[in-house]
């Protein structure tokens, strides 16, 4: 009887959900030069995305296609507040480079950089979702978080700045938004989801991976 019970059992073959953020048993995390060599290569690569994009679509002082925000969100999700600083510091300069915005207008555009930076990486943290898009559940968190919330306060926040600096007209707000946001977010959701799905599980092995701000 007792072996029969046994045979007839049910078995489950689902695993715990990795969490990638979790410490191990005796880990010590530490900021090092590797954080800040990867902060500058990040920054490298923000400054050639954004200023190419800017300059094959510009529409004004926006873009109709600029994924460089995909740059910002993966930083932000692999490198923590690494990666808000390589998010907030590369569209400086790739609007020097290309002539899109003024100096003053791309430093008053840092806190909504800022924004777009950080907050997919806050909410990939903070609801433990995985930065290699496993299930629905990280997608949802990616696309949600990363792209819609990030870039609606990023399109907002842009907008206001050009209306503050008289370079748009109030009517012209919610137009200016609609592309901004949208130019932002379409092109970042693709880039974004293949950068996440086909390098992430590199990133997670590397030392520069942040799991919590800094290390």
């Amino acid at each position: 009887m007792s072996s029969s019970t046994a045979t007839n059992a049910p078995t489950t073959d689902a695993s715990p959900r990795e969490n990638v953020w979790a410490l191990r048993p005796g880990e010590v995390r530490k900021p090092g030069l590797h954080h800040f060599v990867m902060t500058a290569l990040f920054t490298g690569i923000g400054i050639v995305v954004g200023t190419f994009d800017s300059l094959a679509i510009p529409l004004g002082y926006i873009t109709a296609f600029w994924p460089g925000q995909a740059i910002q969100t993966v930083g932000g999700i692999w490198y923590g507040g690494w990666g808000g600083i390589a998010g907030a510091v590369f569209p400086i300069l790739s609007n020097a480079i290309a002539g899109s915005a003024p100096l003053p207008v791309s430093l008053a555009y840092i806190p909504g950089n800022l924004a777009q930076a950080v907050v997919g990486g806050i909410a990939f943290r903070l609801l433990k979702a995985d930065p290699r898009l496993k299930s629905g559940r990280d997608w949802m968190v990616f696309t949600v978080f990363g792209i819609i919330v990030s870039n609606l306060i990023g399109a907002a926040w842009g907008c206001l700045v050009l209306l503050g600096f008289g370079l748009i007209t109030p009517g012209a707000f919610p137009v200016t938004f609609i592309g901004w946001f949208l130019g932002n977010s379409i092109a970042s959701w693709v880039l974004g989801a293949v950068m996440l799905k086909f390098i992430s599980p590199i990133v997670l092995k590397s030392k520069a991976f942040v799991k919590r701000v800094w290390a």
